[in-house]
């Protein structure tokens, strides 16, 4: 059991326009079965605004998810990297997200004017938090689990990638800096693959028998524009890759990771490229 909880996990990975699409979409719902079903007793609830206080708690959800994802991926980044995420971290990250609900649920209601502020009503609005959501929660990450590693973890082997037989990269490629000055010329068949990292991309590529590695002050997106390879293509927001270099493909919970045709780090491919890499290679 505490071998599974270790097993990779998905991190969450969303634009703002997407988290607040989410918490909006979130706060609806919560206002939605409030105001028409009306549990936890709030159906025998008397107030003159009482369906508007009940809506309210809509808007609770929305400023708990909107904190999750700037904690989450703004302020902590490198802590929540996906890279180190893992299931048990995500039921954790699930359960702190009811307590903060709970929290945020009291200081709405004192401000409404219906609910004390005491250490008594917040520990039992995080108690009906965890009632409410923390088994649904836990069962959705074991489900989201098991259905992700069955999905990405299926064998793939040298056979399995199949680059375009008409491409021929002999040519030479230039990579230059923000500052015009620093530049990087290789042969287009020696790339391996490119990350970025804060204002600055390492070009990973072969020299003989050797894999080499050089720094370009530069953005991810600048570079892609200068390469006109289309087997160098983007796999992940931080990553391009040369695909008639990739030997293997192998799969976790988290997604795929391309494996090249000499010892290297392997390089992600994020659920939002899937399609693209599988323009280029039969994943099987």
């Amino acid at each position: 059991m505490l071998s599974f909880l270790s097993q990779p996990y998905p991190a969450r990975d969303l634009r703002y326009s997407r988290a607040i699409l989410q918490a909006l979409l979130s706060g609806s719902l919560i206002a939605f079965i409030l105001v028409v079903f009306q549990p936890f007793g709030s159906y025998n609830w008397q107030h003159p605004y009482k369906n508007y206080l009940l809506a309210g708690y809509g808007l609770v959800a929305v400023v708990g998810n909107l904190t999750d994802f700037v904690v989450t991926q703004k302020l902590f980044k490198a802590y929540f990297a996906e890279g180190n995420w893992q299931v048990w971290k995500e039921i954790v990250r699930n359960m702190a997200g009811f307590v903060l609900a709970g929290f945020l649920c009291v200081v709405y209601g004192n401000l409404a004017i219906f609910m004390p502020f005491s250490a008594a009503q917040v520990g039992y609005m995080i108690t009906v938090c965890f009632m409410v959501g923390a088994l649904p929660a836990t069962v959705l990450v074991l489900l989201n689990y098991a259905y992700l590693t069955r999905k990405y973890s299926q064998s793939v082997t040298a056979a399995a990638v199949q680059p375009m037989p008409d491409v021929v990269q002999d040519g030479m490629l230039e990579l230059v800096a923000e500052n015009g000055k620093d530049k990087l010329t290789i042969p287009a068949g020696e790339l391996l693959y490119l990350s970025a990292s804060d204002n600055y991309c390492t070009v990973v590529y072969t020299e003989a028998t050797s894999v080499r590695k050089a720094l370009l002050r530069s953005s991810l997106s600048r570079l892609e524009s200068q390469i006109s390879e289309q087997h160098v293509v983007r796999c992940h927001r931080s990553y391009l890759a040369n695909l008639n270099r990739v030997a293997s493909v192998s799969g976790n919970a988290q997604g795929y990771k391309l494996h090249f045709d000499v010892p290297s780090e392997p390089v992600p491919v994020s659920r939002a490229y899937n399609s693209v890499v599988k323009e280029h290679m039969l994943v099987c």
